[in-house]
Formats: C-alpha cells, sequence, structure tokens
C-alpha cells in the first residue's frame, strides 16, 4: 500500500489552518461587538490541536471524531454571524470556510468519510439558509466541494494503485521463490544423477564387459548397487560419506537397510546437519541387528532424525508371527537441537535381552 507522508499531508494542512486562523482572528478584532467568531475561532484551534496530536496513520476516537465533526458543523454558523451575505464574501471574512475544509480534509486522511461528507453538507446547508444559492459561489463553496472532491478522488486512487503495486509485488516474491525451488530441485537432481551415474558405472561397465552373462557374486553386487540407488533418491540429506558406508557394510553382511528423508531436514542449518549426520553414523557403527531403518521426522517436530535397529527372533520366525517379537536392538530419538553438554548417549535407548 503507497502511503502519503504524514508530515507532507500535516503540514499542508496546518498551514492551510494558520490561514484560517490568522483570517479569522483579523475579523474577530476588527468586530469586537459580535463574540460568535471568537467562539467559533477558539472551537476550531481546539478540534485541529486534537487533530494534529492524534496518533499517527490511526483512525481518531468515537468522541474525538464526534467532536470535530460537531465543531464542522457549527463553524459556519458561529463564524458567519459577523457577516452580511449581501454585502460580504470569502475574501472579506468568511474564514470559517477554509477551517471547514481543514477539518474535512482531516477527517478524510483520518478515514472518517462519512463524518467529512456531513460536515461538508452542513456547510452547504447552513450556506444556502444563510445566503441562498448565489451564496455557494460568493462564498467559495462550490470550490470548497470540487477541492475536496479532488482530495477524496486522488486519496482513492492512490489506495487503489498502492493496493495492485503490493499485488504485484507478492506475485514477483511468490514467482521468485517458485522459480528458486525449481533451480534448487534441478540443481539437486543433477548432483543426483551425477552421483547415481558415478556409482552405477563400474557395474554397468561389467555388464557390458560380460555380455550379460554375470555370476551370483555380480548379481548379489547389482543388488546392492540398485538398493545404493534407491537411497540416493530417497534419502537425500540423509546421506554423508560415513552412513554411506556403514549403510553398504550392513547390506554386505545381510541386513536389510532403510533410508527415508521426509523433507523434515530441509530448513536445517548445514552445522546442525552435519552434526546429526555425524551421530547416525556413528549409531549405526557396529550394530548386528538384521533390519536398520533411518528416518526424518516432520518439520514441526522436535526430533529431527529417528534411528530404529532390530533383530529378528528365530523362534518367531520359525512359529510363522511376522517379527511380531522382533527384538529392538537400538531406538534413537535425535533432537534438532541439542545443548552443548548433551552427548548421544542421552537419546540412545537400546533395549537388550
Amino acid at each position: 500500500m503507497i502511503n502519503v507522508p504524514r508530515w507532507l499531508t500535516l503540514g499542508l494542512v496546518t498551514s492551510f489552518a494558520l490561514f484560517a486562523i490568522v483570517f479569522g482572528l483579523v475579523v474577530v478584532v476588527s468586530k469586537p461587538e459580535v463574540v460568535q467568531p471568537a467562539i467559533g475561532l477558539a472551537l476550531f484551534a481546539t478540534a485541529f490541536t486534537m487533530c494534529v496530536f492524534a496518533p499517527q496513520n490511526a483512525a481518531p476516537s468515537h468522541r474525538r471524531a464526534g467532536f470535530i465533526a460537531i465543531v464542522g458543523l457549527l463553524l459556519p454558523v458561529l463564524g458567519s454571524a459577523a457577516l452580511n451575505p449581501s454585502t460580504d464574501s470569502f475574501s472579506n471574512g468568511a474564514w470559517y470556510v477554509s477551517g471547514v475544509v481543514c477539518l474535512v480534509v482531516e477527517l478524510l486522511l483520518r478515514h472518517r468519510q462519512r463524518l467529512a461528507w456531513l460536515v461538508l453538507a452542513g456547510l452547504v446547508v447552513q450556506t444556502l439558509v444563510w445566503a441562498g444559492p448565489w451564496g455557494l459561489l460568493h462564498f467559495g463553496i462550490i470550490a470548497t466541494i470540487l477541492m475536496v472532491a479532488v482530495v477524496t478522488v486522488s486519496a482513492w486512487a492512490i489506495g487503489v494503485t498502492g493496493a495492485e503495486i503490493s499485488r504485484h509485488v507478492e506475485s514477483e516474491r511468490q514467482a521468485a521463490t517458485w522459480r528458486a525451488a525449481q533451480e534448487a530441485f534441478h540443481a539437486e537432481r543433477q548432483v543426483r544423477l551425477g552421483t547415481t551415474a558415478l556409482v552405477a558405472a563400474p557395474m554397468l561397465r561389467a555388464i557390458s564387459d560380460k555380455r550379460g552373462r554375470l555370476s551370483a557374486e555380480d548379481r548379489a553386487e547389482c543388488r546392492l548397487l540398485e538398493q545404493t540407488i534407491r537411497d540416493e533418491i530417497r534419502g537425500r540429506q540423509l546421506l554423508s560419506r560415513e552412513i554411506r558406508e556403514q549403510v553398504m557394510l550392513h547390506r554386505r553382511r545381510g541386513a536389510v537397510v532403510q533410508v527415508n528423508d521426509d523433507g523434515g531436514l530441509d530448513d536445517l542449518d548445514p552445522v546442525d546437519l552435519e552434526r546429526l549426520l555425524g551421530q547416525v553414523a556413528a549409531a549405526i557403527t557396529g550394530l548386528t541387528s538384521d533390519r536398520i531403518i533411518i528416518r526424518t521426522a516432520p518439520a514441526d517436530s522436535p526430533t529431527a532424525i529417528t534411528v530404529a535397529a532390530m533383530s529378528v527372533d528365530p523362534v518367531a520366525v520359525a512359529l510363522g508371527l511376522d517379527g511380531e517379537d522382533d527384538q529392538v536392538d537400538l531406538w534413537l530419538e535425535l533432537p534438532r537441537a541439542v545443548a552443548p553438554e548433551s552427548t548421544l548417549h542421552d537419546a540412545v535407548s537400546i533395549t537388550t535381552p
């Protein structure tokens, strides 16, 4: 939203108000026998002072706005008491018109449009009753209406323009965010493809050299390779050099290892991520479990990574219980933030027979 600087509008309205006050003082001094203009001038000075010292960019309270509106309605009646509608004009005594304009503009700037137009309508009605239709032109009321209309339309145009600019800026921000996300996705994709090609290239060359005639060892290596490629796709930020090495060692001894990154580490600081991956690698080193699961927790969870290791109970397998009595060797929950005195052992719960 575009906002006109408060100091600019306040300076313009204050200058106009000072002109009205000086003009009114001249009228009061020149016609001391009439007290109504003095009362009107005092009320106007009070109302305008309330406008000046009100909080910036905030609508006035109902009481304050009501008082300003009442002053604006009384000002034409009090200010015109010392004038003759047939001989006087705006230039020789109608100071109250400038005062009403100041209050109307201030109410418009304070988002009290209805009260502003009510005050302006009061000025028009009072002039019609007091001086007739000719008084609207003679005392500058028509020019006042046009000026207020221009201020209102200008404020509306500035508001609409500001809203459109804000919408455009938001669209640009969303487009830039989307573009950055796409670039990051493509960059990560290229890295994954490069890593996969580097891992798969030796076996692919071996398959080509042997023309597809693979030994049992080669087939076992292909299965390991397929699991490694799957890790590169699903593991994402859960993979480090140490974790890759440990996962491969466990798979070569026959363990089932799952590495799943569901996006819970995307907003993590690189230093914290490196610390967590180091703890995971240390936790799975030396395990003899038959099944190891490493996965991330949701982004809103205080836990960052969960590691579970289980061993198959041969008796349960023989009875066909499908792992219901598997032994839990390791259950590890790594928090996102760890105090300096915390250790890996504090986060590990190991179940032993």
